[in-house]
């Protein structure tokens, strides 16, 4: 019975002295270990379970006492709060020392891990309120006025161990706030043409950093170094935000630019996550600002050439140069006149120029486990290259990129073979030096299957020598002075054939004399002319005044009627020159619209006595010289008429699908392209209004008489 007593009265004590909250004075280690020492020698094993009983006494006091306190300061004071807290564990702290002495199993990092889980658990408020404090605390700290407040809560919450758990995560949402102002007002949309990173590296040094050591100082064992390169990764992160926010200006800007090109280099060097931002940046600014009926698609080259620049430099592995243009590239490809744009292009400009010498396109190549130049080099597809990324994507070439959009060098020599054969029937004077110098850049790229353009050029240079030499044979002079170019028609493309009367003393001229001579001197070859092809240049003067035209010859075959006469009906004009009286109504619209002519009553046109216009010279926008694809189409179907009759003859009926099938096999695709379905219905619903055929149930049969 003695030993219970006393057992009980030493317990007593104990529980009295060490349950929270500990009243202010010293505690009485030296009792205290006397109470568990008697407890000990009882058979109390008091040293193993002093620390778990003790834990749990101060988590029932932390959460009925000590948190409903916290809760009322906080919410006038978060510092007030964080002081209150700092005071309750201080008091705490000496107790802890001694259970830790007495229990090896109590720890008392794991206690207030236990607490501050308690504390922080759902308190997004107190996030909140940690912030606004170091914020509040960093702006002080730069207008050089941070007080003892700020540095007495800043240490209590280190003290606490809240500093990894609350207070880190708060400084370094403000830091990063605070970089991002900074290069915001300071660099966002500007300083395009430099480089800005070392310059906020150097502020964020001198500014940030120093403010870092202040809050630092002290929570035990904080990382400096470590906290600094997490600052240098936010700038890092920040610039490349910014600077990707410019990047359609940037591209614009290129390469005066280049600055600004360079740090998101640099900047996704450190920050790999930046690459999917500038991916999906650049391709949504790309889309939004470019592909729509409203760009011209001169503009959306040139920015295509820009951005293909900016970023084979940002990336030269071609990756991202591909997922950024890979909308462009599909867009271009729809649009009619994007080959003629691009040629066009090639041939104006001499940064192009530049670079398509040193291009290589659709040449033939394979692949040999032999070949070994430039094998240091080499760098094997990433798992990121979309499956249609094209070899000239990622070697970066701007002419190659461009060219490849097709993937054939087919379509780029059609249209560019067009393209000469406009130029040289609207050149003056037999100059072509401009041509000469394209073509062989070209060669450069295409190679020789360019041939045929070159026999055009050829065509030119020929006519000038035989043009002279007939002029020189023939003893009557032409009207007028006249260039006239000969075309080996073979290696041309289809020219535009429309029937038409011309100046009577030129084609009494040409058909005359001119052709008798050239009959002598080129005895194999005979001329077809195309009046209506090539251009005039001609002065019409009025009361006082002269205005130069160039216009197309039947424009100018029309108003020569005018020359002997004040006024002529549309239908004398239609007879006269040949035409149908619906072309000629609009033709004579062109002089009426340009103040030459005035339609007096319906159909009845005549000179005006003073010009119309104060224009000096006016040029037409003349049609061009090539047939259209469509009328190829439609001439090359209507050739296969008896063809699709027979097969009809011989079934029955047939459908849509089959003709197509069959016609396709036959039709060269090399003029008009690939022949569709809905040219081929087309092609036979013409039949039918034609009542060749009819059309019942999806089928097409012979037309009963």
């Amino acid at each position: 019975m003695a030993v219970s007593v006393e057992a009980e009265g030493s317990w007593r004590w104990l529980v009295s002295h060490l349950t929270p909250p500990i009243q202010k004075g010293e505690i009485a280690e030296g009792t205290c270990r006397k109470h568990v020492d008697i407890l000990e020698n009882l058979g109390f094993p008091v040293r193993k379970c002093i620390g778990s009983w003790y834990g749990v006494k101060v988590k029932y006091y932390f959460k009925t006492q000590v948190m409903s306190r916290f809760e009322e300061v906080f919410s006038c004071s978060f510092e007030a709060a964080v002081l209150y807290l700092g005071e309750e564990i201080g008091a705490l702290s000496r107790v802890f020392a001694l259970i830790e002495d007495l229990d090896e199993g109590f720890s008392r990092r794991t206690c207030l891990s236990h607490l501050r889980v308690a504390l922080l658990a759902g308190k997004d408020d107190l996030r909140g309120a940690c912030r606004t404090f170091y914020e509040t605390g960093m702006r002080a700290f730069e207008a050089g006025c941070a007080g003892p407040q700020f540095d007495k809560v800043n240490q209590c919450l280190g003290d606490l161990g809240l500093f990894e758990a609350l207070a880190s995560e708060a400084v370094l949402h403000v830091v990063h706030m605070r970089i991002k102002d900074y290069i915001s007002e300071n660099f966002a949309g500007q300083a395009l043409d430099r480089s800005i990173i070392s310059g906020v590296l150097e502020w964020v040094d001198e500014s940030v950093l120093p403010f870092i050591h202040l809050v630092c100082t002290h929570p035990p064992a904080v990382d400096i170094q470590g906290w600094k390169q997490r600052i240098h990764f936010l700038v890092y992160k920040t610039i490349a935000s910014t600077r990707i926010s410019d990047l359609f200006e940037i591209m614009v800007d290129y390469p005066d630019s280049h600055g600004a090109v360079s740090d998101i280099k640099e900047c996704l060097g450190e920050v790999h996550s930046s690459r999917a931002e500038l991916v999906d940046s650049a391709r949504s600014t790309l889309v939004g600002r470019l592909l729509h009926p409203g760009a011209n698609t001169d503009d959306i080259i040139t920015q295509y050439s820009s951005a293909i620049k900016v970023l084979r430099y940002i990336d030269p592995s071609g990756v991202v140069l591909e997922q950024v243009c890979l909308p462009l590239r599909k867009y271009l490809k729809a649009r009619e006149d994007t080959i003629r744009c691009i040629l066009g292009a090639l041939l104006s400009s001499q940064e192009l120029g530049r670079e398509l010498g040193k291009s290589v396109l659709f040449q033939a190549h394979t692949d040999s486990d032999l070949e070994t130049e430039g094998w240091e080099e080499w760098v094997p597809p990433t798992r990121d290259m979309p499956a249609e990324a094209t070899p000239s994507s990622k070697s970066g070439e701007i002419v190659s990129t461009l060219c490849t959009i097709y993937g054939s060098a087919d379509l780029f020599i059609k249209e560019y073979r067009n393209l000469v054969a406009d130029k040289i029937l609207s050149t003056a004077d037999y100059d072509i030096a401009s041509e000469m110098r394209g073509l062989e850049l070209l060669k450069i790229a295409f190679g020789e299957d360019l041939a045929q353009c070159q026999i055009m050029l050829q065509d030119v240079v020929d006519s000038r020598r035989t043009h002279s030499n007939i002029s020189d044979q023939i003893s009557e002079p032409a009207p007028f002075d006249i260039n006239i170019i000969i075309i080996s028609h073979v290696f041309w493309p289809n020219l535009r054939k429309e029937e038409m009367l011309v100046f009577k003393p030129l084609q009494k001229y040409l058909e005359g004399d001119y052709q008798k001579v050239f009959s002598e001197l080129k005895r194999s070859r005979a001329l077809e002319w195309r009046y209506n092809l090539g251009f005039v240049d001609l002065d019409l003067e009025f009361e006082g005044r002269t205005i130069s035209f160039t216009v197309s010859p039947l424009q100018a075959t029309i108003i020569s009627l005018f020359e002997e006469r004040e006024r002529c009906h549309a239908e004398t004009i239609s007879t006269e020159v040949g035409i149908p009286l619906v072309m000629a109504r609009k033709k004579l619209s062109f002089w009426v619209t340009n103040g030459v002519l005035k339609e007096t009553t319906k159909d009845m046109f005549e000179v005006r006595e003073s010009a119309g216009t104060t224009r000096s010279r006016v040029v037409e926008e003349m049609d061009s010289a090539m047939v259209k694809i469509e009328q190829i189409r439609q001439e090359e179907l209507e050739s296969y008429t008896n063809f699709v009759m027979g097969l009809i003859n011989q079934s029955g009926q047939i459908t849509v699908e089959r003709v197509h099938k069959l016609l396709s096999m036959l039709i060269d695709d090399s003029v008009a392209g690939l022949l569709t379905e809905d040219e081929v219905k087309a092609f036979l619903d013409k039949k039918v209004k034609q009542k060749l055929l009819c059309y019942s149930s999806g089928v097409y049969k012979k037309h009963k008489t």
